[in-house]
């Protein structure tokens, strides 16, 4: 009498399914209404949420690197900011109108590219929208190398678990840049 488990639908086990595992989620389905366990929570440093909120501010204040495009070839100078935990990218359009793009690093799948003797195109490619890159044109040859080495080094950091927010920008940017070197030779 006490191991008799009530007989539910299929409707109402996609429901629970849903409710518990994720839209669209069939796991569940042979062992019927046992509950998903809770993961145990990973031990935290003993940083209070204050801390742990400042510590994320100091680390996105942190500018690496900072390019603009070039003027005779845009009227209105672009930026790219790569800071240590996201990249912003500031289109000017016209005098006082502007439009800010910032991408978290654990958001890019690729970062892209592409010269010619004296300019380079930057493309940057976002895990969220793949088939919409975030392209900055008419940079500096160097300055676009430049910054898709920081990138890659900082993807290569971020993918290793390397923890970048407690190291003086000046004494990591070398380190970042050698971790994110291009095979290619000019």
């Amino acid at each position: 009498m006490g191991n008799a488990q009530p007989s539910f639908s299929l409707e109402e086990e996609a429901i629970f399914n849903q409710q518990h595992m994720g839209i669209g989620s069939a796991v569940n389905t042979q062992r019927r209404h046992v509950l998903p366990t809770k993961r145990p929570k990973v031990p935290q440093d003993n940083a209070t949420p204050e801390e742990k909120l400042h510590n994320l501010a100091e680390k996105s204040s942190q500018v690496l690197f900072t390019a603009h495009t070039v003027f005779p070839f845009d009227l209105f100078p672009n930026t790219l900011t790569v800071n240590a935990n996201k990249i912003d990218i500031v289109n000017v359009s016209f005098f006082a109108s502007r439009q800010t793009t910032s991408i978290p690093l654990h958001d890019i799948a690729n970062v892209e590219v592409q010269t010619s003797p004296f300019l380079a195109t930057l493309r940057i490619i976002n895990i969220r929208y793949p088939m919409h890159p975030t392209v900055v044109r008419y940079m500096k040859k160097d300055d676009a190398v430049r910054a898709k080495g920081i990138i890659d080094g900082l993807l290569v950091a971020l993918s290793q678990g390397a923890d970048i927010s407690e190291i003086e920008p000046g004494k990591m940017l070398a380190d970042i840049e050698k971790l994110g070197g291009s095979a290619v030779e000019e």
